[in-house]
């Protein structure tokens, strides 16, 4: 699924969909392993197309992790796919406003996509 990086309990995978990058995290997001998720966020911040991070499979989600996805969404707009758990982190970390979230992977990559090719200068 291409590239990995992992430490402790988080393993965040990074995949192309289009122009958008794609995040998978996988594992325990906390003040341990948010570092993980912080410099896979860092690597895609500024590239081309949008940025889809799938917290789907995550088996424990901290402030710490909200607060990473709020300083990412700073630098350009996240399409963040929750959980019910995941989702009342972010909503009392007060960040839940500033992030795009989807109930379904295909949805938030949809909608990353579509928000990618809005940016396109066609020249002819």
């Amino acid at each position: 699924m291409g590239l990995q990086i992992a430490d402790g309990g988080v393993v965040v995978s990074l995949k192309r969909l289009g122009s958008a990058s794609v995040l998978v995290v996988r594992g325990c997001v906390d003040t341990g392993t948010v570092h993980v998720l912080q410099e896979r966020l860092a690597g895609v911040a500024g590239a081309p197309g949008g940025v889809v991070v799938d917290l789907s499979d995550v088996s424990f989600f901290s402030s710490a992790g909200a607060a990473a996805l709020a300083a990412a969404s700073r630098r350009g707009g996240l399409h963040v796919v929750v959980t019910p758990m995941v989702r009342q982190v972010l909503d009392a970390a007060g960040v839940a406003d500033s992030l795009h979230l989807h109930d379904f992977p295909a949805e938030a990559e949809e909608a990353a996509t579509a928000g990618a090719s809005r940016h396109l200068l066609l020249v002819g």
